[in-house]
């Protein structure tokens, strides 16, 4: 063996790559998307507000990375919007009957 035709077979250490960071949209949608079904069943404006807000943040979080959480911050958001159309569905029914049987609802707005 000469030293002229000697190949080297061992390939160069790949440097270790750490945990993959977290994007700060994906928790930003999931923290959005539990606001907003809490608050989608209390003060539903704000509700639909924050779940509008956790779908963007989830979808823009989406385009640069997949990601759990950012998938998890959208089914929260869609679910709190559901919650507070359902709950403003729910008391203009309940609003629509009293005022049908007479009641005065003038007082309670």
């Amino acid at each position: 063996m000469d030293g002229q035709n000697f190949q080297n077979n061992y390939q160069q250490p790949v440097p270790p790559e750490g945990p993959q960071k977290t994007d700060t949209l994906a928790i930003v949608s999931l923290i959005l998307g539990i606001a907003a079904i809490v608050f989608g069943c209390c003060i539903t404006y704000l509700g639909i507000a924050l779940g509008v807000g956790g779908i963007i943040c989830s979808v823009m979080s989406k385009k640069k990375q997949k990601s759990g959480l950012a998938t998890a911050g959208l089914v929260c958001s869609i679910i709190g919007i559901v919650f507070a159309v359902i709950w403003i569905i729910f008391s203009v029914a309940i609003m629509g009957m009293l005022a049908a049987a007479g009641i005065d609802i003038t007082s309670y707005l």
